[in-house]
């Protein structure tokens, strides 16, 4: 997720690096194991956000 992390500029924020990987969990407990699936709905989770 250091993809991520560079482009979306994530702090080094622990507390921020939790969430994220809170929700990267859930991703995965919902059935999306491939890294790059992970990463492209992070991201796209994001944009709807913002």
């Amino acid at each position: 997720m250091e993809a991520y992390f560079a482009r979306f500029a994530v702090r080094e924020d622990e507390t921020e690096r939790d969430k994220l990987a809170f929700e990267i969990l859930v991703l995965f407990d919902n059935g999306i194991r491939d890294e790059e699936a992970l990463l492209a709905e992070m991201i796209r989770r994001r944009q709807t956000r913002h």
